[in-house]
């Protein structure tokens, strides 16, 4: 895992992609998109809320 990727990012993962046709693998090349939910349960909403507690990250 890949810490701090944001949307719009390209990563590569080696070893990944497709078999080659000797015996191993390319590496596959993924763009990241993000998606944030509409809506949200209360579970998932008490999760949000706790990890905006214990977090020093501020967007902007």
């Amino acid at each position: 895992m890949q810490k701090g990727i944001q949307s719009g990012e390209r990563i590569k993962l080696a070893q990944k992609g497709y078999k080659d046709g000797k015996g191993g693998r390319g590496d596959l090349i993924a763009d990241v998109k993000i998606m944030v939910p509409k809506n949200l349960n209360e579970d998932e909403i008490e999760l949000y809320e706790k990890l905006k507690e214990l977090s020093d990250f501020k967007p902007r």
